[in-house]
């Protein structure tokens, strides 16, 4: 649960010899593996995700008619479906360029923090611009002054999101190799 969690953690940071007997070796691989697949949920665009969305469901599509090839007992296959299935490695190739590119563009974007990590997060609650209430707007109204400073209250633009922090990390990365 998530009490348990917070609690667990609240422990970690009291008390930071229980962590356990793990050699740097295996922290930077932890590390790596991790703050990996941190970034590569971030890193793609709106745009990438609905091609990679695309491709996958296109790919499974496609792997249905070659099953259906391959099995006797079903109605043969049209010239379409067949032109189709002529498709499916390059479709295949496609979708695998993507995860290596993304998958690459992680790994440099994250390579410093693996050596360097940040701080531990003490304080687990969200922060006021992420907080976000949830009466309406006559409600809002009718609490009036009750209400004034309270942060849930207010709209707050959040400017530093996770996606483009590893955005930007991949920016930079690239302009280090270009100099």
């Amino acid at each position: 649960s998530v009490a348990t969690a917070l609690i667990v953690h609240q422990l970690f940071i009291l008390d930071p010899t229980i962590t356990g007997a793990m050699s740097e070796e295996e922290r930077i691989d932890l590390r790596r593996e991790w703050y990996t697949k941190l970034a590569t949920q971030r890193i793609l665009t709106k745009k990438d995700k609905k091609n990679r969305m695309r491709l996958t469901g296109m790919i499974r599509r496609y792997e249905e008619l070659e099953n259906r090839q391959l099995n006797q007992d079903s109605s043969p296959l049209h010239i379409e479906q067949l032109e189709k299935l002529e498709l499916l490695p390059g479709l295949k190739a496609e979708l695998k360029q993507l995860e290596e590119d993304v998958r690459r563009k992680a790994s440099s974007a994250i390579e410093d923090l693996v050596h360097n990590p940040p701080a531990p997060i003490s304080d687990m609650r969200r922060c006021d611009e992420h907080r976000a209430t949830f009466a309406g707007k006559n409600t809002k109204k009718n609490a009036g002054e009750a209400w004034a400073d309270m942060p849930a209250t207010r709209y707050y633009k959040v400017e530093a999101d996770t996606s483009s922090f590893f955005r930007n990390r991949v920016k930079d990365s690239a302009e280090k190799k270009n100099e």
